[in-house]
């Protein structure tokens, strides 16, 4: 049965649909199968994979190929009946399947969440990151059989000064929520339309490290 994780957290901009594509290709290149869920009605998935997705491929199952790995994209946006009528034949298909959440709370989302092993929550390195981690965590406490894999911190800058009492703050306060993997801020991810192929191709293991390193860590956690 297929390790179902959610990318959670209704704050914007705190690298959730960054993290579902790197951690997709990270699990891909561990040579487990993994598909990839898109519940956001924006296009930022398709956008970071470079797919010129039409209507009508809403709700098909696209091949991701990079290198020498290969995982499945499926963009449902907030249609969820058919996702759950199929839920139980993805289950027995992958190892993992990972979710990308919008940014807002909905009905929709909450059904979702009923379905999951876990959520990661992605969580900007900056301390209005910080502004819905309180509601984040109450709405997943909430369902029940649904447990926090753990705060994944993004956009790390080492040269920041401020980071130094960030880390210590949350470690403070969360330190048994947190991953060891923290996602170092640097130019190209914060790229738009640039795809994980020309990622890849052009800049070898910047960005990518950090999420392979956290694949590791998940896998080792099971």
């Amino acid at each position: 049965m297929a390790d179902k994780i959610g990318i959670y957290n209704i704050e914007k901009n705190c690298g959730k649909t960054t993290t579902a594509g790197f951690l997709a290709e990270s699990f891909a290149t561990l040579s487990t199968n993994v598909l990839v869920i898109d519940l956001d009605s924006r296009n930022n998935f398709s956008k970071l994979l470079g797919l010129n997705l039409k209507v009508s491929d809403q709700g098909q199952l696209q091949q991701v190929k990079i290198g020498q790995s290969a995982w499945k994209y499926l963009k449902v946006g907030q249609d969820i009946a058919s996702l759950l009528s199929h839920i139980e034949e993805y289950d027995e298909e992958y190892d993992y399947i990972i979710f990308d959440f919008p940014s807002f709370e909905s009905d929709s989302n909450t059904e979702i969440l009923k379905i999951l092993n876990s959520v990661i929550i992605p969580i900007e390195c900056e301390f209005y990151g910080l502004d819905h981690l309180n509601i984040t965590i109450e709405k997943i406490l909430g369902i029940e059989g649904l447990k926090i894999g753990g705060i994944l911190l993004t956009k790390y800058d080492e040269h920041n000064q401020i980071m130094p009492k960030f880390i210590k703050f949350i470690k403070e306060n969360f330190s048994d929520l947190m991953y060891d993997t923290i996602i170092s801020r640097n130019y190209y991810l914060g790229l738009e339309r640039l795809t994980i192929e020309n990622l890849n191709k052009y800049v070898p293991n910047v960005g990518f490290a950090d999420y392979l390193k956290l694949a590791n860590e998940i896998q080792n956690d099971k």
